[in-house]
Protein backbone atom coordinates (compact mmCIF):
# COMPACT_ATOMS: atom_id res chain seq x y z
CA UNK A 1 0.00 0.00 0.00
CA UNK A 2 1.31 3.60 -0.83
CA UNK A 3 0.98 6.47 1.73
CA UNK A 4 0.47 9.66 -0.22
CA UNK A 5 0.67 13.37 0.91
CA UNK A 6 -1.20 15.95 -1.12
CA UNK A 7 -0.95 19.93 -1.37
CA UNK A 8 -3.94 21.56 -2.65
CA UNK A 9 -6.31 19.13 -2.10
CA UNK A 10 -9.17 21.13 -1.54
CA UNK A 11 -8.39 22.85 -4.97
CA UNK A 12 -9.65 21.95 -8.57
CA UNK A 13 -6.90 20.10 -10.07
CA UNK A 14 -5.98 18.44 -6.37
CA UNK A 15 -9.31 17.90 -5.43
CA UNK A 16 -9.80 15.96 -8.48
CA UNK A 17 -6.32 14.49 -8.17
CA UNK A 18 -7.64 13.00 -4.57
CA UNK A 19 -10.78 11.63 -5.96
CA UNK A 20 -9.37 9.94 -9.12
CA UNK A 21 -6.52 8.47 -6.52
CA UNK A 22 -9.96 7.10 -3.70
CA UNK A 23 -11.58 5.48 -7.04
CA UNK A 24 -8.35 4.03 -8.62
CA UNK A 25 -6.50 2.57 -5.36
CA UNK A 26 -6.92 1.74 -2.03
CA UNK A 27 -4.87 3.49 -0.22
CA UNK A 28 -4.98 6.01 2.31
CA UNK A 29 -4.70 9.93 1.49
CA UNK A 30 -3.13 12.60 3.63
CA UNK A 31 -3.71 16.32 2.77
CA UNK A 32 -1.84 18.97 3.97
CA UNK A 33 -4.85 21.46 4.99
CA UNK A 34 -4.66 25.34 6.39
CA UNK A 35 -7.46 24.97 9.18
CA UNK A 36 -7.57 26.81 12.65
CA UNK A 37 -6.98 23.48 14.20
CA UNK A 38 -6.59 20.11 13.32
CA UNK A 39 -10.55 19.22 13.51
CA UNK A 40 -10.89 22.78 11.30
CA UNK A 41 -8.44 21.44 8.21
CA UNK A 42 -9.95 17.67 8.31
CA UNK A 43 -13.33 19.65 8.06
CA UNK A 44 -12.46 21.61 5.53
CA UNK A 45 -11.19 19.24 3.57
CA UNK A 46 -13.60 16.32 3.90
CA UNK A 47 -16.40 19.00 2.44
CA UNK A 48 -14.26 20.50 -0.09
CA UNK A 49 -14.10 16.36 -1.49
CA UNK A 50 -17.79 15.65 -0.76
CA UNK A 51 -18.93 18.91 -2.73
CA UNK A 52 -16.54 17.96 -5.54
CA UNK A 53 -17.52 14.39 -6.03
CA UNK A 54 -21.23 15.38 -6.08
CA UNK A 55 -20.46 18.23 -8.68
CA UNK A 56 -18.62 15.40 -11.10
CA UNK A 57 -21.93 13.13 -10.54
CA UNK A 58 -19.83 10.70 -8.22
CA UNK A 59 -21.23 10.79 -4.82
CA UNK A 60 -20.77 6.97 -4.36
CA UNK A 61 -17.04 8.29 -3.24
CA UNK A 62 -18.87 10.32 -0.60
CA UNK A 63 -17.90 7.11 2.10
CA UNK A 64 -13.95 7.00 0.34
CA UNK A 65 -13.30 10.39 1.17
CA UNK A 66 -14.65 10.02 5.03
CA UNK A 67 -12.76 6.58 5.49
CA UNK A 68 -9.63 6.77 3.78
CA UNK A 69 -8.88 10.56 3.69
CA UNK A 70 -7.14 12.73 6.54
CA UNK A 71 -6.13 16.36 6.70
CA UNK A 72 -2.96 17.44 8.23
CA UNK A 73 -2.94 21.00 9.22
CA UNK A 74 -0.71 23.21 7.60
CA UNK A 75 0.65 25.64 5.09
CA UNK A 76 2.99 25.21 2.34
CA UNK A 77 3.91 29.69 2.80
CA UNK A 78 5.50 28.50 6.09
CA UNK A 79 9.33 26.83 7.15
CA UNK A 80 8.33 23.50 6.94
CA UNK A 81 4.82 23.79 5.99
CA UNK A 82 4.21 24.98 9.74
CA UNK A 83 3.82 21.06 10.26
CA UNK A 84 5.52 19.08 13.71
CA UNK A 85 7.14 16.27 12.23
CA UNK A 86 5.78 13.71 14.68
CA UNK A 87 2.65 14.76 12.86
CA UNK A 88 3.81 13.30 9.53
CA UNK A 89 3.22 9.69 8.19
CA UNK A 90 5.88 8.06 6.48
CA UNK A 91 5.22 9.44 2.81
CA UNK A 92 6.10 7.15 0.01
CA UNK A 93 4.87 9.53 -3.03
CA UNK A 94 4.19 13.32 -2.49
CA UNK A 95 1.98 15.76 -4.65
CA UNK A 96 2.22 19.06 -4.59
CA UNK A 97 -0.59 21.00 -6.57
CA UNK A 98 -0.87 24.01 -4.57
CA UNK A 99 -0.42 27.66 -5.68
CA UNK A 100 -1.54 30.79 -6.04
CA UNK A 101 -3.35 31.20 -9.79
CA UNK A 102 -3.35 35.43 -9.14
CA UNK A 103 -0.53 36.81 -12.24
CA UNK A 104 -0.74 40.97 -11.30
CA UNK A 105 2.44 42.28 -10.74
CA UNK A 106 1.13 44.18 -7.69
CA UNK A 107 0.80 40.80 -5.86
CA UNK A 108 4.17 39.70 -7.08
CA UNK A 109 5.62 39.31 -3.56
CA UNK A 110 2.23 37.44 -2.37
CA UNK A 111 3.07 34.57 -5.73
CA UNK A 112 6.26 34.16 -5.22
CA UNK A 113 5.85 33.72 -1.50
CA UNK A 114 3.32 30.54 -2.72
CA UNK A 115 4.37 29.67 -5.52
CA UNK A 116 8.20 29.74 -5.23
CA UNK A 117 8.96 30.02 -1.50
CA UNK A 118 5.88 27.45 -1.32
CA UNK A 119 7.13 24.78 -3.20
CA UNK A 120 10.89 25.14 -1.70
CA UNK A 121 8.98 24.48 1.78
CA UNK A 122 7.28 21.43 0.30
CA UNK A 123 10.24 19.73 -1.08
CA UNK A 124 11.46 20.18 2.70
CA UNK A 125 8.56 18.45 3.90
CA UNK A 126 9.00 16.20 1.52
CA UNK A 127 12.74 14.95 2.68
CA UNK A 128 11.44 14.91 6.14
CA UNK A 129 8.28 12.81 5.62
CA UNK A 130 11.09 10.17 3.57
CA UNK A 131 8.90 10.44 0.25
CA UNK A 132 11.04 9.18 -2.67
CA UNK A 133 8.40 10.17 -5.26
CA UNK A 134 7.51 14.13 -5.77
CA UNK A 135 4.83 14.93 -8.52
CA UNK A 136 4.61 18.88 -8.90
CA UNK A 137 1.58 20.08 -10.63
CA UNK A 138 3.06 23.14 -13.06
CA UNK A 139 1.50 25.13 -15.92
CA UNK A 140 1.94 24.27 -19.49
CA UNK A 141 1.92 27.77 -20.08
CA UNK A 142 5.65 27.70 -18.50
CA UNK A 143 6.26 27.62 -22.44
CA UNK A 144 5.65 31.47 -21.86
CA UNK A 145 5.56 33.27 -25.56
CA UNK A 146 6.54 30.55 -27.58
CA UNK A 147 4.98 29.77 -30.50
CA UNK A 148 4.93 26.27 -32.43
CA UNK A 149 5.51 23.00 -30.94
CA UNK A 150 6.17 22.86 -27.27
CA UNK A 151 7.76 19.95 -26.07
CA UNK A 152 7.46 17.92 -22.67
CA UNK A 153 10.76 18.91 -21.52
CA UNK A 154 12.46 21.67 -19.20
CA UNK A 155 11.85 25.01 -19.57
CA UNK A 156 14.59 27.10 -17.90
CA UNK A 157 14.54 30.67 -19.62
CA UNK A 158 12.25 33.07 -17.23
CA UNK A 159 12.34 35.48 -19.67
CA UNK A 160 10.11 33.60 -22.00
CA UNK A 161 7.62 34.59 -19.20
CA UNK A 162 4.02 36.56 -20.18
CA UNK A 163 3.75 37.70 -16.21
CA UNK A 164 4.15 36.96 -13.11
CA UNK A 165 2.55 33.65 -12.43
CA UNK A 166 3.73 32.05 -15.39
CA UNK A 167 7.26 33.07 -13.99
CA UNK A 168 7.29 31.76 -10.61
CA UNK A 169 5.97 28.55 -12.56
CA UNK A 170 9.42 28.23 -14.07
CA UNK A 171 11.38 29.25 -11.29
CA UNK A 172 9.37 26.42 -9.02
CA UNK A 173 10.16 23.98 -11.72
CA UNK A 174 13.54 24.69 -11.35
CA UNK A 175 13.34 23.79 -7.78
CA UNK A 176 11.68 20.76 -8.73
CA UNK A 177 14.50 19.90 -10.79
CA UNK A 178 17.69 20.86 -8.94
CA UNK A 179 15.81 18.50 -5.85
CA UNK A 180 15.87 15.55 -8.06
CA UNK A 181 18.83 13.46 -6.78
CA UNK A 182 16.96 13.56 -3.07
CA UNK A 183 14.35 11.44 -4.53
CA UNK A 184 14.10 8.29 -6.48
CA UNK A 185 11.47 10.16 -9.33
CA UNK A 186 10.51 13.29 -9.68
CA UNK A 187 7.32 14.22 -12.19
CA UNK A 188 6.31 17.65 -13.65
CA UNK A 189 2.68 17.61 -14.72
CA UNK A 190 1.74 20.50 -16.74
CA UNK A 191 -1.85 20.83 -17.28
CA UNK A 192 -2.99 23.79 -19.89
CA UNK A 193 -6.36 25.77 -19.23
CA UNK A 194 -8.14 23.24 -16.82
CA UNK A 195 -12.35 23.70 -17.67
CA UNK A 196 -15.00 21.63 -15.50
CA UNK A 197 -16.05 18.20 -15.67
CA UNK A 198 -16.90 16.29 -19.23
CA UNK A 199 -20.16 15.15 -18.39
CA UNK A 200 -21.64 17.56 -15.52
CA UNK A 201 -19.22 20.74 -16.50
CA UNK A 202 -18.72 21.44 -12.68
CA UNK A 203 -16.03 23.33 -11.91
CA UNK A 204 -14.71 24.77 -8.64
CA UNK A 205 -11.59 27.74 -9.49
CA UNK A 206 -13.07 29.67 -12.03
CA UNK A 207 -9.92 31.04 -13.71
CA UNK A 208 -8.70 30.63 -17.13
CA UNK A 209 -11.42 30.83 -19.92
CA UNK A 210 -14.25 31.25 -16.75
CA UNK A 211 -11.88 34.58 -16.07
CA UNK A 212 -11.90 36.28 -19.30
CA UNK A 213 -16.29 35.33 -19.27
CA UNK A 214 -15.73 37.48 -15.76
CA UNK A 215 -13.99 40.07 -16.91
CA UNK A 216 -16.17 40.82 -19.94
CA UNK A 217 -19.07 40.56 -17.53
CA UNK A 218 -17.57 43.55 -15.40
CA UNK A 219 -16.80 45.65 -18.89
CA UNK A 220 -20.32 44.49 -20.59
CA UNK A 221 -21.91 46.55 -17.14
CA UNK A 222 -19.60 49.25 -16.85
CA UNK A 223 -20.14 50.06 -20.63
CA UNK A 224 -24.30 49.77 -20.62
CA UNK A 225 -24.46 52.25 -18.12
CA UNK A 226 -22.06 54.48 -20.16
CA UNK A 227 -23.51 53.80 -24.24
CA UNK A 228 -26.62 52.30 -23.10
CA UNK A 229 -28.22 50.65 -26.12
CA UNK A 230 -25.67 51.65 -28.26
CA UNK A 231 -23.83 48.28 -27.13
CA UNK A 232 -26.38 45.86 -28.48
CA UNK A 233 -25.50 47.35 -31.98
CA UNK A 234 -21.87 47.50 -31.46
CA UNK A 235 -18.65 45.18 -32.17
CA UNK A 236 -15.97 45.93 -29.84
CA UNK A 237 -12.37 45.49 -31.45
CA UNK A 238 -10.36 42.86 -29.36
CA UNK A 239 -6.54 42.04 -30.16
CA UNK A 240 -6.26 38.44 -30.96
CA UNK A 241 -5.54 35.81 -33.40
CA UNK A 242 -9.04 34.30 -34.53
CA UNK A 243 -7.62 30.64 -35.73
CA UNK A 244 -4.94 30.92 -32.65
CA UNK A 245 -5.76 26.85 -30.79
CA UNK A 246 -6.62 27.38 -27.38
CA UNK A 247 -6.17 24.04 -25.30
CA UNK A 248 -9.09 23.83 -22.95
CA UNK A 249 -8.93 20.80 -21.08
CA UNK A 250 -11.80 19.00 -18.56
CA UNK A 251 -10.70 18.63 -15.18
CA UNK A 252 -11.57 15.03 -14.50
CA UNK A 253 -9.40 14.19 -17.75
CA UNK A 254 -6.31 16.07 -16.18
CA UNK A 255 -6.53 14.15 -13.06
CA UNK A 256 -7.47 10.60 -14.84
CA UNK A 257 -4.16 11.38 -16.93
CA UNK A 258 -2.19 12.73 -14.15
CA UNK A 259 -2.92 9.49 -11.82
CA UNK A 260 -2.46 7.17 -14.74
CA UNK A 261 1.22 8.99 -15.07
CA UNK A 262 2.03 8.56 -11.25
CA UNK A 263 0.74 4.84 -11.43
CA UNK A 264 3.14 3.93 -13.99
CA UNK A 265 6.57 3.08 -14.24
CA UNK A 266 7.15 5.87 -17.28
CA UNK A 267 11.10 7.19 -17.17
CA UNK A 268 9.94 10.60 -18.61
CA UNK A 269 9.94 13.45 -15.99
CA UNK A 270 7.53 15.78 -17.99
CA UNK A 271 4.13 15.66 -19.22
CA UNK A 272 1.72 18.12 -20.67
CA UNK A 273 -1.86 17.70 -19.43
CA UNK A 274 -3.56 18.93 -22.26
CA UNK A 275 -6.10 18.42 -24.90
CA UNK A 276 -5.22 17.07 -28.53
CA UNK A 277 -8.32 18.56 -29.34
CA UNK A 278 -8.49 22.31 -29.25
CA UNK A 279 -10.88 25.12 -29.90
CA UNK A 280 -10.26 28.19 -31.89
CA UNK A 281 -9.62 31.22 -29.74
CA UNK A 282 -12.28 33.09 -31.99
CA UNK A 283 -15.00 30.42 -31.19
CA UNK A 284 -14.77 30.43 -27.59
CA UNK A 285 -14.07 34.51 -27.18
CA UNK A 286 -17.06 34.89 -29.83
CA UNK A 287 -19.28 32.32 -27.57
CA UNK A 288 -18.31 33.95 -23.97
CA UNK A 289 -19.32 37.60 -25.28
CA UNK A 290 -22.61 36.75 -27.17
CA UNK A 291 -23.77 34.85 -24.07
CA UNK A 292 -22.89 38.01 -22.13
CA UNK A 293 -24.85 40.20 -24.47
CA UNK A 294 -22.13 41.00 -26.88
CA UNK A 295 -21.94 41.58 -30.22
CA UNK A 296 -19.26 38.86 -31.92
CA UNK A 297 -16.12 40.95 -31.71
CA UNK A 298 -13.95 42.64 -34.71
CA UNK A 299 -10.42 41.02 -34.62
CA UNK A 300 -7.46 43.89 -34.96
CA UNK A 301 -3.89 43.02 -34.63
CA UNK A 302 -2.97 46.55 -32.88
CA UNK A 303 -4.57 49.38 -30.55
CA UNK A 304 -4.33 52.09 -33.15
CA UNK A 305 -8.21 51.80 -34.20
CA UNK A 306 -8.98 51.45 -30.23
CA UNK A 307 -12.17 53.81 -29.29
CA UNK A 308 -12.26 54.17 -25.34
CA UNK A 309 -14.77 51.33 -24.36
CA UNK A 310 -11.91 49.33 -26.75
CA UNK A 311 -9.18 50.34 -24.44
CA UNK A 312 -11.06 49.61 -21.35
CA UNK A 313 -11.90 46.04 -22.68
CA UNK A 314 -8.28 45.07 -23.56
CA UNK A 315 -7.31 46.51 -20.23
CA UNK A 316 -9.29 43.86 -18.63
CA UNK A 317 -8.32 40.92 -20.74
CA UNK A 318 -4.36 42.05 -20.67
CA UNK A 319 -4.06 38.18 -18.69
CA UNK A 320 -5.71 36.47 -21.69
CA UNK A 321 -4.35 38.03 -24.45
CA UNK A 322 -0.85 35.71 -24.75
CA UNK A 323 -3.42 32.68 -24.73
CA UNK A 324 -5.18 33.96 -27.97
CA UNK A 325 -1.96 35.16 -29.26
CA UNK A 326 1.59 32.75 -29.95
CA UNK A 327 0.20 29.81 -31.39
CA UNK A 328 1.36 26.62 -29.78
CA UNK A 329 0.60 23.25 -30.16
CA UNK A 330 2.01 21.29 -26.73
CA UNK A 331 3.46 17.67 -27.70
CA UNK A 332 1.35 15.38 -25.71
CA UNK A 333 3.79 12.28 -26.47
CA UNK A 334 4.92 11.37 -22.86
CA UNK A 335 1.19 11.65 -21.48
CA UNK A 336 -0.31 9.28 -24.50
CA UNK A 337 2.45 6.77 -24.05
CA UNK A 338 1.54 6.07 -20.48
CA UNK A 339 -2.36 6.88 -20.60
CA UNK A 340 -3.05 5.81 -23.99
CA UNK A 341 -3.65 6.45 -27.88
CA UNK A 342 -6.96 9.24 -27.38
CA UNK A 343 -6.41 9.25 -23.86
CA UNK A 344 -5.65 13.50 -24.27
CA UNK A 345 -8.82 13.98 -26.76
CA UNK A 346 -11.71 15.70 -25.26
CA UNK A 347 -13.66 17.52 -28.44
CA UNK A 348 -14.97 20.24 -27.64
CA UNK A 349 -17.59 21.87 -30.44
CA UNK A 350 -19.38 25.06 -30.25
CA UNK A 351 -22.17 23.75 -28.42
CA UNK A 352 -20.07 22.29 -25.51
CA UNK A 353 -18.12 25.12 -25.37
CA UNK A 354 -21.24 26.86 -24.79
CA UNK A 355 -22.18 24.70 -21.75
CA UNK A 356 -19.19 25.13 -20.10
CA UNK A 357 -19.28 28.98 -20.28
CA UNK A 358 -22.76 28.51 -19.54
CA UNK A 359 -22.36 26.16 -16.18
CA UNK A 360 -20.07 29.31 -14.81
CA UNK A 361 -22.37 32.38 -15.95
CA UNK A 362 -25.54 31.09 -14.21
CA UNK A 363 -23.84 30.63 -11.00
CA UNK A 364 -22.95 34.53 -10.88
CA UNK A 365 -25.62 36.35 -9.20
CA UNK A 366 -25.74 38.83 -11.22
CA UNK A 367 -25.81 36.93 -14.18
CA UNK A 368 -28.95 37.60 -17.05
CA UNK A 369 -29.41 35.45 -19.43
CA UNK A 370 -28.97 36.75 -22.95
CA UNK A 371 -30.65 35.46 -26.19
CA UNK A 372 -28.70 37.39 -28.09
CA UNK A 373 -29.27 40.58 -29.92
CA UNK A 374 -29.91 40.56 -33.68
CA UNK A 375 -29.48 44.07 -34.46
CA UNK A 376 -26.92 45.74 -37.13
CA UNK A 377 -23.75 45.45 -36.42
CA UNK A 378 -21.15 48.56 -36.53
CA UNK A 379 -18.26 49.51 -34.36
CA UNK A 380 -18.71 50.69 -31.46
CA UNK A 381 -18.20 54.73 -31.12
CA UNK A 382 -17.24 56.18 -27.59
Amino acid sequence: MTTRLLTGATGFVGGAVVLELLDRTDDHIHALVRGEDAADAQRRLHEALVSMARGYGRADLEDAVARRTTAIRGDISLPGCGVDPAELPRVDELWHSAASLRYEEEYRAEIERLNVGGTRNVLDLARTSGARTVNYVSTAYVAGARRGAVPEGPVTDVSLANNCYEETKIRAEALVREAAGDFDRIRVLRPTVVIGHSLTRHGLNWSGMYGFARQVMVFEKLARRKVGTLLDHARMRLIAEPDCPVNLVPVDIVARNAVSIALSDSPETYFHLGNSATAPAGQVLSTIMRLVGLREPEWVTDPDTFTALDEQLDKGMAFYGSYVKNAKKFDLSHTEDVCGAGSCHAPLDPEEIQEYVLYYLRRQPTYVEKSGPTRTLHPVVA
